[in-house]
């Protein structure tokens, strides 16, 4: 390596630590998760299901109601059961089924806990596909 090579390995030293430190300073992009993406994800969407009359509950079949001004996608579903006592007995994730238009609604299957006598079920990610219109 000649003398004049060294301003340029210098030069290029310093672009990649430039390069890989603003890279290591850019926050994720992952859909609407973390605090905000949780708080608007209680007041967009219902979530239904209806436990069967004679007590046992073979599978977990409910729907997802989308308030929210946006076409959204990807709708994860988090099913925890309790038991008599209201204690967590598991915890399972399930999909919404296909994308969900404003004011749409779609379905979603998961499958019971042994020793759950009730469920919780709540939205804990999505991603938004679009702004749309309400039907």
């Amino acid at each position: 390596m000649t003398l004049a090579d060294k301003p340029v390995v210098a030069l290029t030293i310093r672009a990649l630590v430039f390069g890989v430190g603003l890279v290591l300073l850019t926050p994720p992009a992952w859909g609407q998760t973390g605090p905000t993406g949780q708080q608007a994800a209680q007041n967009w969407f219902q979530v239904s299901w209806a436990p069967p009359t004679g007590g046992v509950v073979s599978i977990i079949k409910g729907s997802v109601l989308n308030d929210s001004p946006y076409r959204v996608t990807d709708v994860r579903l988090q099913v925890e059961g309790l038991d008599a006592d209201h204690h967590l007995v598991g915890r399972t994730l399930a999909w919404a089924i296909g994308d969900i238009a404003p004011g749409g609604e779609t379905s979603f299957v998961a499958e019971p806990m042994p020793g759950a006598v009730r469920y919780r079920i709540t939205v804990v990610s999505y991603d938004l596909v679009s702004l749309g219109q309400a039907p």
